[in-house]
């Protein structure tokens, strides 16, 4: 998967009606940040950004005494309650599984605590079954658009097969075999020349993927124990270490207490609660993501990127232009520039080197871009 936005990833919630969606985007709006420092958002009531924190950024930009500075961030979009049938239209499903399209991974909130005062929509709780409802939906909207392009392929056909056609067919076809055993594209490997091809499918189930198990004071831990396991057993193996268990309420409740109340409550509980910064970290890995760095007196940046990007790809994270006009970056670790007091010390010090385009990006790299 390719992350082509770097100020504003983005997480589609989703979930069947009451799992906790509403709750938790509430308590993550209360973290939000001002739509204006982040490019490329188009703010929505159902859409919120929140800043990633990040301690380098803060002491690059306290270094350069910027008058700007501009951090990654997450956008996270409420998808409306998905019940059986929404890729049909049932409830608001066919208005909010577009909104999906546009997301870098898919958070399913999963409820896994009972109680008579929020009903769940099938009178039953069973976090797996709820999993698969809303997977269900997902990939009956993709069986629409892959018919549509094996539709489109069959129709070239008709003046000649060429290889790419026939390869395109072939996985057209692997991904409706993926299909009909209920399973979702993003399982799927492809070849890397038919990357785009996919991508520019926009299938719902080609997205990474987290698990949210919703809990609450009372649940049985054996009970959730049996929950957690066959949630396990049903996702990828490279998924079992996304499955989270968040008291939703309780982070709601938490996001509205100032840092001192915030503080007492934690002291009291004698523990640390799941927090907004936790599920952002957790995003952060799984979509397998590090952060570079650009900055000076007027403003600073921090810019995520896939992690094995080269610095040519993160010069196109920037702008399309640098990218295409590429010719060569000076790269400094960030900790390493502002302990060395500077850009003349560190390079006195041997600490930067120039580097071609092909030169692999890391976590913490400050990059200067060279362009025709």
């Amino acid at each position: 998967m390719s992350v082509v936005r770097s100020h504003s990833l983005s997480i589609g919630i989703v979930g069947v009606p009451n799992a906790g969606k509403s709750t938790l985007f509430n308590a993550l709006t209360k973290c939000a940040v001002p739509a204006e420092n982040f490019p490329f958002c188009t703010i929505d009531k159902n859409i919120g950004v929140v800043k990633i924190p990040d301690a380098r950024l803060d002491s690059l930009s306290d270094f350069f005494k910027a008058q700007k500075v501009v951090p990654s961030a997450i956008k996270f979009v409420d998808i409306a309650g998905l019940v059986k049938g929404a890729s049909k239209g049932e409830g608001l499903g066919n208005q909010f599984l577009s909104h999906i399209r546009e997301v870098d991974m898919i958070l399913y909130v999963l409820r896994a605590f009972g109680g008579e005062k929020v009903v769940h929509v099938y009178d039953r709780i069973d976090p797996l079954d709820d999993l698969k409802i809303v997977e269900s939906e997902l990939i009956l909207k993709d069986i629409e658009t892959v018919t549509k392009r094996i539709a489109d392929l069959e129709r070239m056909t008709k003046s000649g097969t060429s290889e790419e056609i026939k390869a395109k067919l072939e996985i057209c076809h692997k991904i409706m075999d993926q299909f009909a055993k209920g399973r979702s594209a993003v399982e799927l490997t492809f070849p890397e020349e038919y990357q785009d091809f996919i991508y520019e499918m926009s299938l719902l189930t080609n997205k990474r993927r987290m698990y949210l198990l919703n809990i609450r004071d009372g649940v049985e831990e054996s009970q959730l124990t049996n929950w957690e396991n066959a949630i396990k057993e049903y996702v990828t193996q490279e998924e079992k270490d996304a499955i989270i268990k968040v008291d939703v309420k309780l982070l709601g409740e938490m996001s509205d207490m100032d840092e001192d109340t915030k503080s007492e409550y934690i002291e009291m509980l004698g523990y640390k609660p799941f927090t907004v910064q936790d599920l952002i970290s957790s995003a952060i890995k799984e979509l397998g993501l590090i952060t570079f760095y650009t900055g000076n007196e007027k403003e600073c940046n921090a810019w995520s990127i896939n992690n094995g990007a080269t610095v040519k790809e993160a010069a196109g994270v920037i702008h399309t232009d640098l990218e295409q006009r590429f010719i060569t970056a000076d790269v400094v670790n960030v900790e390493a520039l502002v302990q060395a007091g500077g850009w003349a010390q560190a390079k006195e010090k041997g600490l930067i080197r120039n580097q071609g385009k092909g030169y692999i990006v890391n976590d913490g790299d400050y990059i200067i871009i060279y362009n025709s």
